[in-house]
């Protein structure tokens, strides 16, 4: 995404037990580049270190309908229709999504991103990220 996002989701599914590693592969594998290439910036994919059983990710915007725009071009598309099911079998619950915006520009976040490492590695981003969502 070369436009900074001025829309943010945090999305956090609650998985079955000792199913997180199973949907970040096929997550990273096969469900990554479907999304960037209908226009959703994924800014990122976390493991929650307190609960072995979330798997929490980011995705950006550049707006409200470049969302609605992309949602619907990733979920009606071959990717997702190729491995929802596997997908899903792995989750309990993935309506834990809040909607959020930049504090600023945005140019901020851009600055962070790292690129990914291309599909198939096994490269993992070095460090730890320490996120709180206040009620």
């Amino acid at each position: 995404m070369s436009v900074p996002p001025s829309v943010l989701e945090l999305r956090q599914y609650t998985l079955h037990p000792g199913h997180r590693d199973d949907l970040i592969a096929l997550f990273e594998r096969e469900l990554i580049e479907p999304q960037e290439a209908a226009g959703i910036a994924v800014l990122g994919t976390f493991r929650d270190l307190d609960a072995p059983d979330r798997f929490v990710w980011l995705r950006g915007f550049a707006d409200m309908p470049a969302r609605a725009g992309g949602l619907g071009a990733f979920y009606g598309g071959p990717a997702w229709k190729a491995h929802r099911e596997a997908a899903n079998a792995t989750m309990v619950d993935s309506d834990n999504v809040l909607l959020l915006r930049p504090l600023d520009s945005g140019q901020g976040l851009l600055a962070a991103l790292q690129p990914r490492p291309p599909p198939g590695t096994t490269a993992k981003a070095p460090g730890v990220f320490t996120i709180t969502v206040c009620p």
